[in-house]
C-alpha cells in the first residue's frame, strides 16, 4: 500500500512572493500563483499572511485583481472569505473602500450575511467605511460631468450595492440564497464554489469580461 507524498514547506521569502503576486496581479503572477499552489498546496492560499495579517484576498481584493480573486474563490473556506487582519479588517473591507465593484460581484455571492456585519478596530463595518467615504467625497453640482463627479457616482454604486446585499435596499437577497448582481442588462450570479477547475475556469472568464468591460468603459469616458 502506497502512503500519500506530503508537500513541502515553502520559506518565508516565497510566502512573501505569494503575496506579492496576490498585490500586483498580472498574468505572470496569476502563473506563480498556480505554480506555488501546485507544490505546496492551496491551503496557502488562505494561510499565508503579510505582517500586518493581509492575505492573498486582502491584497488581490484591495487592488481590484480580478482575475486574482477569482483563482482564489474555489480554494477558499467560508471562514477564509471573512478572515480579518490585524485591525479586524476583513476583504470586504478593504474592496468596499477602494470601490472595487466588479470584484465585489465576483466576492458577494460567497459571503454569508453576517459578513456584512463584521466591524474593524474602528468599529466600522464594510459598508460603514464605504458609506462614510463617500459622503465625505463632496462633489460641486458643476463638477457633476467631471472625472471627479464619476468617481462619486462610481462610490455611490458600491454602497447601494452592498446596501442591496444586506438587504437594505431594492432586491433583497436572503441569507443563504445565491447572490445576483447587475451589472448594465447583464445579471452575473455565482453559486457556492467547489474548488474544481471548471469553477475556476468560469470565474477567470467572467473576470476577464468585467475587466475588458471596465476598459472600454475607460476609454469612452
Amino acid at each position: 500500500m502506497s502512503t500519500p507524498t506530503t508537500k513541502p514547506q515553502p520559506t518565508s521569502e516565497e510566502i512573501s512572493e505569494l503575496l506579492l503576486c496576490a498585490r500586483y496581479g498580472d498574468e505572470e503572477d496569476l502563473e506563480e500563483m498556480r505554480a506555488f499552489v501546485d507544490k505546496y498546496g492551496a491551503e496557502w492560499l488562505a494561510d499565508a499572511k503579510d505582517e500586518r495579517g493581509n492575505t492573498c484576498l486582502h491584497l488581490s481584493g484591495a487592488n481590484g485583481h480580478n482575475r486574482i480573486i477569482s483563482y482564489l474563490l474555489p480554494h477558499l473556506s467560508p471562514t477564509s472569505l471573512t478572515a480579518s487582519n490585524e485591525a479586524l479588517s476583513t476583504p470586504l473591507h478593504w474592496i468596499s473602500l477602494n470601490y472595487h465593484l466588479s470584484t465585489l460581484h465576483l466576492l458577494c455571492p460567497h459571503l454569508p450575511r453576517s459578513a456584512y456585519d463584521l466591524k474593524n478596530l474602528k468599529g466600522k463595518t464594510a459598508v460603514q467605511e464605504a458609506e462614510e467615504a463617500c459622503e465625505s467625497f463632496v462633489v460641486e453640482e458643476k463638477d457633476q460631468d467631471t472625472p471627479r463627479g464619476k468617481e462619486r457616482v462610481r462610490r455611490e454604486k458600491v454602497v447601494g450595492y452592498l446596501l442591496e446585499k444586506m438587504g437594505l435596499g431594492v432586491g433583497k437577497v436572503g441569507e443563504g440564497e445565491s447572490g445576483r448582481a447587475v451589472e448594465g442588462e447583464e445579471v452575473i450570479e455565482a453559486e457556492s464554489a467547489e474548488g474544481n477547475e471548471e469553477e475556476i475556469e468560469r470565474l477567470t472568464k467572467e473576470a476577464e469580461r468585467i475587466e475588458l468591460e471596465q476598459k472600454e468603459k475607460a476609454a469612452q469616458a
